[in-house]
């Protein structure tokens, strides 16, 4: 259920379709696309596929990169569970300091995820903090 908001999150770069983000890191994010969305607000259905990818400069080097998913609803921010946390599942690791590093996730919107609105935030960390990290406003219906 949770991997679409990792996707959802990541994806809140900068993309093809043009899809606004908010940059929470330094910048370090260069390309983001997201499967069917474009503009500042992004809807995502149960039961569809999704791919998102993300385009990034490494800022370390890094041994691991691990993903925090945090989703901001009704004001009250949380951390979001339910999905494996290890990066270098998606990406190669080690991570090399100035390295290009494409993040690429595809998967299934489960159908039992709830109907929510959110402005969700994705973050790699990597051995000496954030290595990206953006924020993505939208909704699963």
């Amino acid at each position: 259920m949770m991997k679409f908001i990792v996707l959802f999150a990541l994806n809140a770069v900068a993309s093809a379709g043009k899809m606004k983000f908010k940059d929470c890191g330094k910048g370090e994010v260069t390309e983001l696309d997201i499967t069917d969305c474009s503009g500042d607000f992004c809807v995502l259905h149960r039961g569809k596929s999704v791919t998102l990818d993300a385009k990034f400069v490494a800022n370390q080097d890094s041994a691991k990169a691990t993903i925090k998913v945090l989703a901001k609803v009704a004001g009250t921010q949380i951390q979001v569970p339910g999905f494996d946390t290890d990066g270098c599942k998606i990406i190669k690791c080690p991570i090399k300091k100035g390295d290009p590093i494409d993040f690429k996730y595809s998967g299934t919107i489960p159908a039992i995820t709830p109907k929510i609105k959110a402005e969700v935030t994705a973050e790699l960390i990597g051995d000496h903090g954030i290595l990206a990290c953006g924020t993505v406003n939208g909704q699963v219906e």
